[in-house]
């Protein structure tokens, strides 16, 4: 029987994400600002050599412009800092995808099982001395929420020729037919 799963997970916002739409922001308001300041300007220099109602109209209007459209784009730019991350279980791979607000998807990784080398929670101590310490050279992927609705996994695994250990959050129904594909190194949890 196939299998066929899917779960998605907001990723909370990190200090770069909020940097990032501090900085947006600041910068929104201070270009608002020099705009302003260079219509009041060029409104000023039109009406000292008489062209007053036509040239400080049109100047105005087009600053106008100019700050919605900027407005519009840092909106936008804020907007690709919500991210939510899909997990797609199809027999024994498991698929991630980022969602970038609600409207963009891209790809980010395919993970055989069956090839897995070790799969656990990482507050498992048992097994998480390679996710605590991965050795040189080895990546480390976080394609988790980091939230404290449901556990943290890490999966060792070989993904195009590289050694890459990856963090992700699946629900315990995709732990549970992820071990089937590999009893021996995925480590499930019974609650309770």
């Amino acid at each position: 029987m196939d299998v066929f799963m899917e779960h998605l997970v907001p990723k909370k916002k990190d200090r770069k994400d909020k940097l990032i739409i501090g900085l947006i922001i600041a910068g929104g308001v201070v270009l608002t600002l020099a705009l302003f300041m260079l219509m009041l300007a060029l409104a000023f220099a039109s009406a000292s050599s008489g062209q007053q109602n036509s040239g400080g109209g049109m100047i105005f209007s087009i600053g106008l412009l100019l700050v919605a459209f900027m407005w519009y784009g840092a909106i936008l730019l804020i907007s690709t800092r919500s991210i939510e991350y899909e997990y797609i279980v199809t027999n024994n791979e498991l698929d991630i995808d980022k969602v970038m607000s609600k409207k963009g998807r891209k790809h980010l990784i395919t993970i055989d099982m069956k090839e897995v080398s070790c799969m656990a929670r990482i507050d498992d101590d048992q097994y998480n001395t390679v996710y605590k310490n991965p050795p040189q050279g080895v990546k480390v992927l976080n394609y988790s929420a980091m939230s404290q609705n449901g556990y943290t996994y890490f999966a060792d695994a070989s993904i195009e020729g590289e050694r890459t250990i990856v963090l992700f959050q699946p629900t315990n129904k995709m732990v549970e037919e992820l071990w089937k594909f590999n009893p021996k190194n995925i480590h499930r949890y019974r609650e309770g």
